[in-house]
């Protein structure tokens, strides 16, 4: 089944959610309601927006070595006289201008070291800026998820040729379906990115469980899943088991580990690192 396909039964679901939504009489919620962040390590997010009038900040790290390379069906080590590192850093920006809507302003930093036997690169700077909006049409109650959907623009503010993003412009679409439980919370966030100068578009479908241990301190699971039409890659699968604490009120730290657990890309890297600062204030 490829990705389109899925993506047309995630709306066909949607749809028959919205549907039993409407036949509801049932709108009352529970202490925990809601109660769980607005994103999770690392694509993942809830159904939730930052808040009317409040203003947010975060800081992301992403880190990616190359443990092996994929040849004739699978995967070795790298040669000694190859090397792929990545790191980036993401800051964004968000701003609730209304009622369960917020505008967001991501700026993607990156370095990279790469080598084999024909290319050499090393190199650092933007990679593709982005900006989107989101809505949280439907709220979550005691037997109904949470639902959201966000549209981003990604500026073609990268170098494909550097490895430093994308040359080109996209656009992504994804819904975000969130629903808490007294000792846990689920969600589920199907999106498709869409190469608008021609280029590779991209699949996507990333999924998160949350347990609160106390008011501080959660654990969490992250699945990322990248479905990329492109003779270097392909289907990619990881994920990312972590835990989220709240130093004071507003902030917030979250580290994860990256594991790949299947994979089709060129480069493969077995275990990367996951980390983000949040802070948020009311203006």
């Amino acid at each position: 089944m490829n990705y389109f396909n899925r993506l047309i039964i995630s709306v066909t679901i949607l749809t028959a959610m919205l549907n039993g939504v409407a036949y509801s009489q049932d709108s009352n919620k529970d202490p925990w309601t809601g109660k769980y962040p607005m994103s999770f390590f690392r694509r993942a997010r809830s159904a939730n927006t930052v808040g009317k009038d409040k203003l947010s900040i975060g800081l992301k790290y992403i880190s990616y070595g190359a443990d092996d390379i994929f040849v004739d069906g699978g995967y070795c080590d790298l040669p000694e006289e190859s090397k792929f590192d990545k790191f980036m850093t993401v800051t964004t920006l968000k701003y609730g201008w209304a009622e369960n809507h917020h505008i967001a302003l991501g700026i993607p930093y990156t370095w990279v070291d790469f080598e084999n036997s024909k290319k050499e690169i090393d190199s650092n700077g933007f990679a593709n800026i982005f900006v989107f909006e989101k809505w949280k049409f439907l709220q979550e109650t005691k037997i109904c998820p949470a639902m959201a959907f966000d549209v981003w623009y990604f500026f073609p503010t990268g170098d494909t040729d550097e490895k430093l993003g994308n040359s080109d412009s996209s656009i992504r679409i994804n819904t975000e379906i969130s629903k808490a439980w007294k000792y846990m919370s689920a969600h589920l966030m199907p999106g498709y990115l869409w190469n608008i100068d021609g280029g590779v578009d991209v699949g996507l479908m990333d999924a998160a469980l949350l347990v609160p241990l106390n008011k501080k301190f959660l654990l969490g699971l992250e699945y990322n899943y990248t479905n990329k039409d492109d003779k270097d890659m392909g289907d990619c699968h990881d994920i990312l088991p972590g835990f989220i604490f709240k130093p004071f009120k507003g902030a917030s730290i979250k580290l994860a580990a990256i594991i790949n657990i299947d994979s089709d890309y060129k480069y493969r890297d077995e275990v990367g690192i996951a980390a983000k600062a949040f802070y948020k204030i009311a203006l």
